[in-house]
């Protein structure tokens, strides 16, 4: 049985060294995600806490909402709590970018920490090469 409280410890000691942003609700960051297994734990726990629905999008349907996260509800994130570290990370690295804020980015040497704990945390769940997404996965 998964020790769901442990889980969201580790993950808030990790996500604990991602500085916060000064957002600005802009959401031009909430397109579609990813995450992985340590945080898939986590969210379809406070999803089930919450009624709220796992919403997976085709193509289709993400190029009708404009691209945005079918977890964005009424310009509000329903998952903020527990929203992947792809979404902590915005603003704070290179590759991620915000034009609202320009904080200077984490180092490279905290950004190498953060992937290791991440990394070592998913392996412990034997999660090291699972991914999941907002998307949905349509046969060729």
């Amino acid at each position: 049985m998964l020790d769901i409280e442990a889980i969201k410890n580790n993950m808030d000691k990790i996500y604990s060294k991602i500085p916060q942003i000064n957002c600005k609700h802009c959401h031009k960051c909430c397109g579609p995600i990813f995450w992985f297994k340590t945080e898939e734990i986590l969210m379809k726990d406070y999803m089930k806490k919450h009624e709220i629905e796992d919403i997976k999008w085709t193509d289709n349907e993400f190029k009708k909402n404009d691209m945005k996260c079918p977890f964005l509800k009424n310009n509000r994130c329903s998952i903020y709590k527990v929203r992947p570290i792809v979404c902590r990370l915005q603003g704070n690295i290179p590759d991620l970018p915000c034009n609202y804020n320009k904080n200077n980015f984490i180092s490279e040497e905290s950004i190498r920490k953060i992937k290791n704990d991440f990394y070592e945390l998913n392996k412990k769940y034997q999660g090291c090469d699972i991914f999941y997404s907002t998307r949905k996965l349509t046969k060729v």
